[in-house]
C-alpha cells in the first residue's frame, strides 16, 4: 500500500512538472502579411512574453501569398499558425469553413464596442453583420487614402496657373471633381510627370476593386440591396455608372502602363516623383516618408479620399482571429486580452500603426505619431467595407477585371457596368441566395 502511494505520488509530481515545463514552452505563432505593422506587432509582443512568459513569433507572408497560404492551411485542418489576421472580406469565408473560434462569450465579457468605430467591430469582429457571433477583435485600422507631392502644390507658379485655369485654388482636392481637374493640369508626358497613380490591377485584392469602391459608393451607388443581395439596379445605377464613366475618364491622367498598377507600382511611382498624386491604403506610408526609399519622403504629404454626393472611405485593415486548430486557444485568449489593452494600443499608435480605438484618434496626442494619423481621425467616421461572404473573392475578381478592361477601351463604362451587375447575380444564385 505505502509503495503503491509512492508511486503514486511520483507520477503526480511527474504529470505537475510536465504540465507546468509544457505551459513555460508554448509559443504563440502570428501570421500575417510581411509589412511593417507585423514587424510592430511582433516587437511589441515582448511586452506580451514578459507579463505571461509565454513566446510569441511571427510568420510574415509577403501579401500576394497571404490569403492562399492562409486558406490552404485552414483546408488540411491544421495550422502551423495559432493567431491570424484576416482581411476583413476573408472573414466570412473563414467562419463558414469553420477555421476560426468564435469567441462570443469571451468578446462579450472583454470588449466594450462602443469604444471602437462601427465599422471595425462589424468588419473585422462580427459574422454574420448583426448577428451578436464575433470571431475576432479589431487591430489594424488600415483605409484608402491618398498622398500628393507638397513642392507641386505648394508652387506659387503652379497655384497661379490652376487658379487662372480652373477658377479656383490648387489646394488638397475635397471632391473627386476636383481630383479630375487637379489630376489633368499634373499630367504633362513631355516631363514624365502624371497627375495620379491608383491601383488599376485586375486583381480581387490589392487591386482596382479596392480603390473604385471608395469613388463608386461617394458618387451615391451602392453594390447590391443588402436584404434581398439583388445587384442590377443598384450596382448598375445611373449613380454606379457615372462613377465608372469617371474612374475610366481619370485613367487617361496615370502614367502609361499602370493598368496593372498594384500596391507596389503605385509606391514607386510616388518615390520616384512620377505622379502629382497617389491612391494606396495609408499603412503603406512608412515606405514614402522613408529617404532610403524615396527620393521625394520629405515632399510628401497625405489626406482623405474625397467626396462627391456622399463621402465614403473604403475600408482596410485587419483584426486578430484565433485559429480552430491551435491547442493554445487559452493562451491566444490571453494575447487578444493583452493586446487590447489602453497600454498596448497606446504603444501601437506611438510606434506609428493606426488603432481602432477612439479614445487614442481622438486624442491630439494621437496626431503627433504619424503623419497620416490626421488623415485616420477624419476617415474613420466615413468608413465603409466591401462584400464579406465567401463568394467576395469571385465577386471582386469580375468587377476588376470588367473595369480593367473597361479603362483599356473593351467596354464603355455603362456596358461594364451593367456586365458586372449581370455577373454578380449569376454567382449570388448559383452559392444560393436567392431562394
Amino acid at each position: 500500500m505505502k509503495r503503491m502511494s509512492w508511486v503514486l505520488l511520483v507520477c503526480l509530481v511527474i504529470l505537475l512538472w510536465g504540465g507546468i515545463a509544457s505551459a513555460e514552452e508554448v509559443t504563440l505563432t502570428i501570421t500575417w502579411a510581411a509589412w511593417a505593422p507585423m514587424d510592430t506587432l511582433i516587437a511589441l509582443a515582448e511586452d506580451f512574453t514578459a507579463k505571461t512568459g509565454i513566446k510569441v513569433k511571427g510568420d510574415p507572408v509577403p501579401w500576394p501569398q497571404y490569403h492562399d497560404k492562409v486558406f490552404t492551411e485552414f483546408a488540411s485542418g491544421k495550422t502551423s499558425f495559432d493567431i491570424v489576421l484576416p482581411d476583413s472580406q476573408w472573414l466570412g469565408e473563414a467562419v463558414v469553413g469553420g477555421h476560426l473560434v468564435d469567441i462570443t462569450e469571451w468578446f462579450n465579457e472583454k470588449v466594450k464596442k462602443e469604444d471602437f468605430y462601427e465599422t471595425f467591430i462589424t468588419s473585422f469582429c462580427e459574422y454574420p453583420d448583426g448577428s451578436g457571433k464575433y470571431y475576432g477583435i479589431p487591430a489594424l485600422g488600415d483605409f484608402f487614402g491618398m498622398c500628393y507631392r507638397t513642392d507641386l502644390f505648394n508652387d506659387p507658379e503652379e497655384k497661379k496657373a490652376f487658379q487662372e485655369k480652373y477658377g479656383y485654388e490648387l489646394k488638397v482636392p475635397e471632391t473627386w471633381s476636383q481630383l479630375r481637374d487637379i489630376a489633368q493640369f499634373f499630367t504633362r508626358p513631355e516631363k514624365n510627370l502624371y497627375g495620379v497613380a491608383l491601383w488599376q490591377a485586375p486583381i480581387p485584392t490589392a487591386g482596382l476593386t479596392d480603390e473604385f469602391l471608395a469613388c463608386f459608393w461617394s458618387f451615391g451607388a451602392e453594390l447590391w440591396d443588402p436584404g434581398s443581395k439583388k445587384v442590377k439596379g443598384y450596382l448598375n445605377s445611373e449613380a454606379g455608372k457615372a462613377a465608372a464613366r469617371y474612374w475610366v475618364d481619370l485613367y487617361q491622367y496615370c502614367p502609361p502602363g499602370s493598368a496593372n498598377y498594384s500596391m507596389d507600382e503605385a509606391n514607386t511611382a510616388m518615390q520616384q516623383g512620377l505622379v502629382a498624386m497617389m491612391g494606396t491604403y495609408l499603412a503603406f506610408y512608412p515606405g514614402l516618408v522613408d529617404p532610403s526609399f524615396s527620393a521625394y519622403w520629405d515632399k510628401i504629404d497625405f489626406f482623405a479620399t474625397p467626396a462627391e454626393k456622399n463621402w465614403y472611405v473604403q475600408l482596410g485593415g485587419q483584426g486578430l482571429s484565433i485559429s480552430a486548430y491551435t491547442p493554445y486557444k487559452k493562451e491566444a485568449l490571453m494575447f487578444l486580452e493583452w493586446w487590447l489593452s489602453p497600454e498596448t494600443q497606446w504603444k501601437w499608435a506611438q510606434a506609428g500603426m493606426f488603432s481602432c480605438m477612439k479614445s487614442i484618434v481622438e486624442d491630439d496626442q494621437y496626431l503627433e505619431y504619424a503623419p497620416v494619423n490626421k488623415v485616420a481621425r477624419v476617415s474613420y467616421p466615413h468608413l465603409k467595407d466591401y462584400w464579406e461572404i465567401p463568394q467576395y473573392n469571385e465577386m471582386g475578381t469580375v468587377m476588376a477585371e470588367i473595369l480593367n478592361a473597361s479603362i483599356l477601351g473593351k467596354y464603355t463604362p455603362d456596358e461594364a457596368m451593367d456586365l458586372i451587375a449581370e455577373k454578380h447575380e449569376e454567382i449570388l444564385e448559383r452559392a444560393g441566395y436567392y431562394k
